[in-house]
């Protein structure tokens, strides 16, 4: 990472495509903030639609049934299964993103202990994302109840966990803050143009993933999109933790040097 002097400060420039990233426009924790805020607003109206029966779910029903005379069975429900698993399931996501936590942590600050590299700002973020996932998941999950399209009902406060899709926003939050601990100012290799490349790629894998929930008849439509959204509040928490400004430690306070004596 090479660095050079420009107008208003220092601009950090990336050795794989050269792209200048200039302190005074690159992103602050700050912003990291109002997206969640805002999100979470989002994420409010959309727990009151699904409460009020709004638009927004209004094409469940007829999604389910088409679903359910296009069903996949054998080994295509099965290869199916497999690759949902593998993109949503806690047991997969976790170790994908915080092993590159992990590994950011390692490079980006040097050898140290298990715990020293555990509480290094990548793992303490990555933390943070996963914890906003469960807290207003499953809050929201158990507060709602509400049934499975499996169950060929939809009814709140009836032991379901319909809303949000869980394997949604484990997707989303696993896809896109990797590429956050990679490729952004404040990842391992800083590369604008890697970032937008891989951007696509994690977004199709992201869609796949959460329309395969719902079209082997796992969720129903609308609960994909909470699931996404709530991947993006989480992927907004653990970049405000990612960038929040770090503390300059203060130099050790120098003793003066002894006086010369004579015939030293």
């Amino acid at each position: 990472m090479a660095q050079s002097e420009g107008r208003g400060g220092t601009r950090v420039e990336s050795q794989s495509t050269g792209a200048l990233l200039d302190p005074s426009t690159r992103p602050t924790w700050r912003s990291s903030v109002v997206a969640a805020v805002i999100a979470v607003l989002v994420f409010a109206f959309l727990i009151w639609q699904v409460i009020v029966r709004g638009p927004f779910i209004a094409w469940d029903w007829q999604f389910h049934y088409y679903v359910d005379s296009h069903h996949p069975v054998g080994w295509e429900k099965a290869f199916l299964d497999i690759v949902a698993s593998v993109t949503g399931e806690r047991m997969f996501t976790i170790p994908m993103v915080g092993g590159t936590a992990l590994y950011v942590a390692r490079k980006q600050g040097g050898p140290g202990s298990l715990w020293d590299i555990c509480t290094r700002r990548p793992v303490l973020a990555v933390l943070a994302g996963l914890a906003t996932i469960a807290l207003i998941g499953y809050g929201t999950k158990f507060g709602l109840g509400r049934t499975g399209p499996h169950h060929n009902m939809d009814v709140l406060h009836a032991g379901g966990q319909a809303f949000p899709s869980g394997h949604a926003a484990n997707t989303f939050f696993t896809g896109f803050f990797i590429l956050c601990l990679l490729f952004t100012q404040h990842g391992l290799y800083p590369s604008v143009a890697r970032l937008r490349t891989m951007i696509p790629v994690v977004a199709v894998i992201v869609m796949i993933a959460g329309a395969l929930m719902s079209w082997l008849d796992y969720h129903w439509l609308s609960d994909i999109p909470g699931g996404w959204l709530l991947g993006f509040i989480a992927c907004m928490v653990a970049l405000s933790v990612l960038r929040a400004p770090r503390r300059e430690r203060e130099p050790a306070p120098t003793l003066p040097a002894p006086p010369a004596t004579e015939g030293s």
